[in-house]
């Protein structure tokens, strides 16, 4: 295991918000470890990891919806 970041050091590597990374983590997106019931931190290798494995969201929905 890496380093663990903060959620503004790991959305800075990501090139997003924390919000959008902390929302993330709370929908099981990417992994996080919970120090503390407000302490959360990012393993940039786990994340890095599981971002690449997803299915990339695609921004007008799904085609079967407008068939």
């Amino acid at each position: 295991m890496s380093e663990l970041l903060t959620a503004a050091e790991m959305a800075a590597r990501l090139r997003i918000r924390p919000t959008t990374l902390q929302e993330w983590a709370r929908e099981g997106r990417v992994p996080s470890v919970r120090i503390t019931p407000k302490v959360i931190r990012f393993d940039p290798d786990a994340v890095i990891l599981s971002l690449s494995t997803q299915k990339p969201a695609t921004a007008g929905g799904s085609d079967e919806a407008r068939a």
